[in-house]
């Protein structure tokens, strides 16, 4: 397939969401479909590369890229669907033959598609926001929706409740990249300068208010002997100044994706915030894109029950799941994970073993053989309904010349 994957982003951040929408795009690329990225572009944006884009993230792909001068990069929704409309008239339309999306103004904006459109989302944006259903149950019916790409069960839940048709629903887990290398723990702490003996529990993500990190603080509270890794810091906002506070954390800044499982390999165990804030105050960590890349590094994990992450993560098998919001009896299970060397194993080697299911190349298969099945049920759909029209939009089109 020829694909055309707007997003809203001039230039590559830290947000997970940036690194999803590459991960993605390169990972379809290698499953042999034509990407074209479409970067909008202000005047005092940088010039981005494909390159760029496969250094910063450490994907491997020959997806392309273009940009074009806009006026309306940014998340707010006005912004968003002005984006998509001026997208809608880009001359790369002509040589794209679906248009794959993360905006959630494809709800709306996509009934006046000039292609067959899918959405790839994480959030439940019908039950977020539930005055919009009949947006969303009116666009998802579209003949030219292909459908909504869900990254967990749980969030696709709201998109059934919203009446959007089954068939147009996929639930397709983020994913990981295998590391170019694997280290063990000795290793990692040695090239890390981490204490070689002393117990590590380490949590690597954004570090900010909305992840639930005072009850990883409060956990620290509770073991002073462990060493508690917080990777991801962006600067010096409130959760580290508190963990300035405490002698057994230590917060290191923001990592490059390739540089991150080092720091995985170095740990103990690795810890989801046992907290219920992230999915039910600010309903932004829906099974977290941190997640898998926690499963594939071989370290027991100690989560919270919860949801979402149920989906993927079994109590006991290959995590160690926790009351949410009960510091102490997250104390007790990392005593146990810590004390209990053939316990850590079994579940490390449980979850890498369940890993091996979720790479961003088996996201990006299953991905494109649900585009074509549903091109190829919408071809027999136009071709009762109108010959003329699918005549026009079935025919070839000449590539496009943006740039790389």
């Amino acid at each position: 397939m020829r694909i055309l994957y707007p997003v809203t982003w001039a230039r590559p951040g830290r947000e997970a969401s940036h690194a999803q929408t590459v991960a993605t795009a390169a990972a379809l690329a290698r499953a042999g479909h034509e990407v074209t990225l479409m970067l909008p572009r202000g005047d005092a944006d940088p010039a981005v590369t494909a390159d760029d884009l496969r250094s910063r993230f450490g994907v491997a792909g020959e997806f392309r890229v273009v940009q074009r001068d806009s006026r309306w990069a940014g998340e707010p929704v006005l912004r968003t669907v002005m984006w998509m409309l001026q997208v809608f008239r880009d001359p790369a339309i002509d040589a794209a033959q679906v248009l794959y999306s993360r905006v959630p103004a494809m709800f709306g904006a996509g009934q006046v598609s000039p292609l067959p459109f899918a959405t790839d989302h994480y959030r439940p944006w019908s039950d977020v926001y539930r005055w919009l259903r009949p947006f969303f149950r009116l666009t998802a019916r579209h003949r030219d929706c292909l459908g909504v790409v869900i990254h967990s069960h749980y969030a696709a839940q709201g998109y059934r409740r919203a009446g959007v048709p089954p068939e147009r629903i996929l639930v397709a887990h983020n994913g990981f990249d295998p590391p170019a290398e694997r280290l063990d723990r000795a290793e990692a702490r040695r090239r890390l300068g981490l204490p070689p003996g002393r117990p590590i529990a380490l949590y690597a993500g954004r570090i900010n208010g909305e992840k639930g990190l005072d009850a990883l603080l409060a956990l620290a509270d509770l073991r002073p002997h462990v060493l508690f890794v917080l990777v991801g810091s962006e600067g010096d906002g409130e959760v580290e100044r508190a963990a300035a506070r405490r002698a057994n954390v230590r917060v290191v800044p923001w990592v490059e994706p390739v540089a991150l499982p080092a720091w995985l390999f170095a740990a103990d165990v690795l810890v989801i915030p046992p907290s219920r804030a992230p999915l039910e105050r600010f309903g932004n960590c829906i099974l977290p894109l941190k997640l898998f890349a926690y499963l594939a590094a071989g370290r027991p994990i100690l989560a919270p029950i919860a949801p979402d992450t149920a989906e993927l993560l079994e109590h006991g098998a290959n995590a160690w799941l926790v009351p949410p919001d009960h510091p102490e009896a997250a104390a007790a299970a990392l005593d146990r994970l810590l004390g209990d060397p053939a316990l850590a194993a079994q579940l490390s080697a449980n979850a890498a073993r369940l890993s091996e299911g979720l790479t961003w190349d088996r996201r990006a298969q299953a991905i494109g053989e649900f585009l074509q099945s549903r091109l190829a049920q919408r071809s027999e759909y136009t071709s009762t309904v109108s010959p003329t029209r699918i005549a026009s939009t079935g025919a070839a089109h000449a590539p496009s010349s943006g740039g790389t």
